[in-house]
């Protein structure tokens, strides 16, 4: 058991020279769609629900289905991010 925590050592470090010929370019990153979503109350104990929506989403389809779970939820939707 011992000899395993002695084999995690600064071996393992490796040092780059600052020129080592390779550049980084700008790549377009693809991100699926998605949405997050915050249950708090207010003072008469009615759900208000925060949603922060990213990518693509049917923000109908998505008022529905917190409304379904949440019924008289009041509900603040967050700056919608679109990639």
């Amino acid at each position: 058991m011992e000899e395993r925590r002695n084999k995690r050592g600064s071996e393992d470090i490796v040092e780059l020279e600052e020129d080592a010929g390779a550049s980084l370019e700008p790549a377009r990153i693809e991100v699926g769609s998605g949405y997050t979503v915050a249950v708090g109350y207010d003072e008469n104990q009615r759900p208000v629900v925060n949603v922060k929506t990213y990518g693509r989403i049917d923000l109908s389809r998505l008022r529905r289905e917190v409304g379904r779970i949440f019924p008289n939820a009041q509900i603040r939707q967050k700056v919608q991010l679109q990639l």
